[in-house]
């Protein structure tokens, strides 16, 4: 089966998943005067027998019939994890169908408050397809500064789909998976963006996604953004909460807003930290995706042509990103033999550079694996690859965060069908991405997705909710600035914080024009008043 991350395929919409890059580097904001406790409800007490296991009384809020069983459940809570409490709830499968009884689990995990607990924080690190579970048992230091963490026990789920809620699965053999991203088909390949190329495209993505199909089941047509958005709001209620507090990065931003659009009443402090943009169609994210990563390539090509390490000899960066088009059409016509016998073809290679762009910390590295490639060694290359899907040395993957991503975003929006506006888009994409233009365009695999998606974008303006606050940075790769200028505006409620920085998300690295005023909000409930420009 021909991988569908080469040039003239599909790589925003099939596979460029957001993965969020933690610093060390933490600025702590001068200390911010306590405020009352945000949540309004009952709240969280320590287990009377001593053992730090957290007790959530549950809201108790009147709900339909139907939902009456879930929002009344007795949840199973344990410690785990160095005292942290965990815990797994029942949801319904069809958040739009209660009544038919079929369900579905999500998890979770609690991080206690460093102190006086003034109610719970739920955090999501994007993806689709990235586990807040994972993400909070290893990073919390680093998702929220201390002073926030002195009051809030931290929660971090797997939306479900992802990890250990009920998952997307789409393979028996890990070779499966992993042959359909790296494989390099023999032989000629049609002309890119002909009839024959599309229908290849659109026949892979059939077969991958009737495995998905095969192995998730009748769960499969449930895994769309509104319905993880109903599932937070059953873990507020679980969890005692009036209102939500909530810090969404990435896709978490679209699952926030979400929330907001379906629960107005109950947003509590959001703050929405590299926004995706809910009213993008496929072929809009896509287009902001390839502008955003040609962007970031090319700041990365010019501090790389002011280091002594570069690799490139050019004069400027223009002159650099033409050497970059060239090298990677040359690893489309002759990949590169690897030392384990694996080739490094167009397709892994653009993988690599995207993955090293969420963050300046991560150029040095992409010098080197630049570097390495050019050479003719391309076996780091193909390491950051696998390490940006989750490869494991045995071939086996460490999470479902590739078929989550697919999954979630198949069902969150039309997919484009006719080949002609795939054609038509791909010039679009070809205007705002000169030199990564051909590894954005193609076939979806949504195309071939066994479900309809059952979310249109949509302008969401959240009536009544209280203040939002939405961070963008200008030089975002993944999810670029324009998608935070307009979910900020789109919000009724909606405050932009503006930051003048590279790299994916911006709160809590360091820069004290953005953290304060967010510290600020999640301990007092005061929001800017105004857009901020850091």
């Amino acid at each position: 089966m021909a991988s569908m991350l080469r040039r003239g395929g599909s790589a925003a919409a099939l596979a460029a998943a957001v993965a969020i890059v933690l610093s060390g580097c933490i600025v702590l904001p001068p200390a911010i005067g306590p405020g009352p406790g945000p949540g309004g409800g009952s709240g969280p007490t320590t287990s009377p027998d001593g053992s730090g296991l957290l007790d959530f009384t549950p809201t108790g809020e009147d709900v339909d019939a139907a939902l009456e069983p879930y929002y009344g459940q007795d949840v199973d809570w344990t410690l785990c994890d160095a005292g942290y409490t965990c815990g797994t709830i029942d949801a319904p499968m069809d958040w739009f169908a209660p009544e038919d009884g079929r369900s579905i689990e999500v998890s979770m995990i609690v991080r206690p408050a460093d102190g006086e607990v003034w109610g719970s924080m739920l955090y999501n690190p994007g993806g689709p397809g990235g586990s807040g579970l994972e993400y909070v048992r290893d990073y919390a230091e680093y998702l929220l500064a201390p002073e926030v963490l002195e009051h809030y026990n931290l929660v971090g789920f797997d939306p479900r789909g992802v990890g250990q809620s009920t998952p997307i699965t789409c393979y028996d053999d890990p070779a499966f998976l992993y042959d359909y991203l790296y494989e390099i088909p023999e032989g000629p390949a049609p002309e890119p963006l002909s009839d024959e190329d599309l229908q290849q495209q659109l026949d892979a993505g059939a077969e991958f996604a009737d495995a998905c199909l095969q192995f998730t089941g009748e769960a499969l047509e449930f895994m769309g953004t509104e319905q993880a958005a109903s599932d937070m709001d059953l873990i507020r209620a679980l969890l005692g909460e009036e209102r939500l507090q909530y810090l969404g990065v990435s896709y978490g931003t679209l699952l926030g807003a979400t929330y907001a659009d379906l629960f107005p009443q109950h947003v509590g402090r959001f703050v929405l930290d590299a926004a995706v943009a809910p009213d993008a169609s496929d072929a809009d994210g896509t287009i902001f995706q390839a502008g955003g990563f040609e962007l970031a390539l090319r700041n990365w090509m010019a501090d790389c042509l002011s280091v002594g390490s570069c690799p490139f000899d050019a004069p400027d960066a223009d002159a650099g990103m033409q050497q970059i088009g060239a090298f990677l059409d040359g690893l489309e016509a002759a990949p590169l033999p690897a030392s384990d016998g694996r080739q490094l073809g167009s397709s892994s290679m653009f993988t690599a550079i995207a993955a090293n762009l969420y963050s300046p910390s991560q150029w040095s590295t992409l010098r080197s694996v630049f570097a390495d490639a050019i050479a003719g060694d391309p076996d780091s290359a193909l390491a950051e690859s696998d390490r940006y899907y989750g490869v494991n040395p045995d071939g086996t993957f460490a999470d479902n965060s590739f078929e989550a991503l697919i999954g979630v975003n198949c069902l969150d929006a039309p997919p484009v069908t006719d080949f002609e506006d795939v054609r038509a888009n791909a010039t679009r994409i070809q205007e705002v991405a000169p030199t990564l233009w051909e590894d954005f365009t193609g076939m979806s695999i949504c195309a071939s997705w066994p479900f309809e998606a059952t979310r249109e974008p949509h302008v969401i303006t959240a009536p009544g909710a209280e203040p939002i606050v939405v961070i963008g940075g200008r030089n975002d790769p993944a999810t670029p600035y324009e998608q935070s200028v307009s979910l900020a505006d789109q919000l009724e409620s909606g405050v932009l914080i503006s930051v003048d920085a590279e790299g994916h998300s911006q709160y809590n690295l360091g820069n004290a024009c953005v953290d304060e005023p967010v510290n600020a909000y999640f301990l007092t409930g005061a929001a800017p008043t105004d857009d901020l420009d850091c």
